[in-house]
């Protein structure tokens, strides 16, 4: 399902939110004074303090993999069965990929960050009736936060050209809002993963804002991406596969410090 009631601000909110990086703060330290304090360490107390990181490891990681569910959950298996759809292996990696191919000889491809999809929030927060309204600072803030950006590259298999739509997707409702459609010669120019295709891709020109579209144009492209699977049962399964895979990650990241604490 498409929303096109939202604001533009949406958009800009959402990808400034993915675009963000926090300055670090900086403490003025009084050297004279740190100077008659100087820290030693002695091999044993190092070693001591390593050995407690890797106990702490090892009670996280035997608590996770007890509570680990091994195979796909049924409601994943349950989606890829029923759409087609499969799920590119990428162990290690924040962003999932899954693909699907359609009668009219084209490749869907479909990424999302599991981070950032686990990270939304489920429930929209009830204001308590003494609470004061948010300011419109907070709320342009939230509306941030309910976003996730999702990318569908359709690959025209002929001719190898292809399309790529940046979406936001809301969890909540299930809806996708599209922010841009940007057309490529060929599906490497989409998809390649080099560090300089991210840079040229980010210098193609991505056509107008999607809401400044003739209405007849946008809903026409809405109905395609809808046709190609890009729906509500989508963005239900984006945010239980989102989960499963982000925990598998969890548990592997928790194994490979253990293994430098070691």
């Amino acid at each position: 399902m498409f929303s096109r009631v939202l604001v533009r601000s949406a958009a800009v909110a959402a990808r400034s939110a993915r675009t963000a990086r926090c300055a670090p703060m900086l403490r003025s330290v009084n050297l004279q004074a740190a100077s008659l304090r100087p820290l030693h360490f002695s091999a044993v107390r190092l070693n001591k303090q390593c050995q407690k990181v890797a106990q702490v490891l090892e009670s996280e990681v035997a608590l996770e993999v007890e509570e680990d569910v091994q195979d796909l959950p049924e409601s994943l298996q349950s989606f890829f069965d029923k759409t087609g759809f499969s799920a590119v292996a990428s162990p290690g990696k924040n962003m999932a990929e899954i693909t699907s191919k359609t009668a009219r000889g084209e490749t869907v491809h479909v990424f999302f960050d599991v981070a950032q999809v686990s990270n939304l929030p489920l429930e929209s927060a009830e204001l308590d009736g003494e609470a004061a309204a948010p300011s419109e600072e907070e709320e342009f803030d939230g509306m941030a936060d309910n976003f996730a950006n999702v990318n569908v590259v359709v690959v025209k298999d002929s001719d190898q050209s292809a399309v790529s739509f940046e979406l936001l997707m809301n969890l909540q409702e299930g809806t996708f809002f599209v922010d841009s459609a940007t057309p490529y010669s060929s599906a490497k120019a989409a998809l390649d993963e080099t560090a300089e295709s991210e840079v040229s891709r980010e210098l193609v020109y991505h056509g107008p804002p999607f809401s400044n579209l003739d209405e007849e144009l946008q809903e026409s492209l809405e109905a395609y991406l809808e046709s190609r699977g890009i729906n509500e049962e989508l963005a239900t399964f984006i945010g239980t596969y989102s989960e499963f895979k982000e925990n598998k990650e969890y548990i592997n990241w928790l194994k490979n410090m253990k293994t430098f604490f070691n």
